[in-house]
C-alpha cells in the first residue's frame, strides 16, 4: 500500500495547490513537482519543512514572492526561487503530511499582509533584488 504525503505548492506566481506525493518515493517526486534536478529542505516553525530547487537562484528560477514570505514569517529568513512545496516533519527529521492547524497556518500567512517586523526582515533580504523591494514597500 502506498502512503502520501499532504503537502502544498507554492508557485512563484502565488497559486497555491494541494500535493500529496508518495511517501515511498518523496525525493522523485519533490524534485519532479519542483522542475529541479537536486532539492535543498527549509525548515520553518511549527514543524514546517519547504522543498525548494536547490540551485534556484542560479538556474534562472523565478523569485517565489509568497514562499519567501512564508519562510521569513516563519523563522527562515530565505530568499526562495522556483516552486516550493510544504510539507510537516517530525522531530526526528522524517517528511510527513501537513496537518489541518498547519495548513491553516501557511493559508493564512500567505493571505495577509506580513506584519511589521517580518517586512523589516524580507526589505532587508530582498535588497539585492531592487523591484521587489520596491514593490513591497508600496504595499
Amino acid at each position: 500500500m502506498t502512503s502520501t504525503i499532504r503537502s502544498i505548492q507554492i508557485h512563484p506566481t502565488g497559486t497555491i495547490t494541494t500535493l500529496t506525493p508518495a511517501a515511498e518515493s518523496i525525493g522523485a517526486d519533490m524534485c519532479r513537482a519542483i522542475g529541479c534536478s537536486m532539492f535543498d529542505v527549509v525548515g520553518l516553525a511549527d514543524n514546517i519543512d519547504l522543498f525548494v530547487d536547490d540551485e534556484g537562484l542560479i538556474n534562472g528560477s523565478p523569485l517565489n514572492l509568497p514562499a519567501t514570505i512564508l519562510a521569513h514569517h516563519l523563522g527562515a529568513p530565505a530568499v526562495l526561487f522556483g516552486t516550493a512545496i510544504a510539507v510537516s516533519v517530525t522531530p526526528d527529521g522524517e517528511t510527513i503530511g501537513l496537518t489541518d492547524q498547519q495548513i491553516a497556518r501557511i493559508q493564512k500567512t500567505l493571505t495577509h499582509r506580513p506584519d511589521d517586523g517580518t517586512i523589516d526582515t524580507l526589505l532587508e533580504s530582498l535588497a539585492p533584488f531592487p523591484t521587489v523591494v520596491s514593490m513591497l514597500n508600496n504595499w
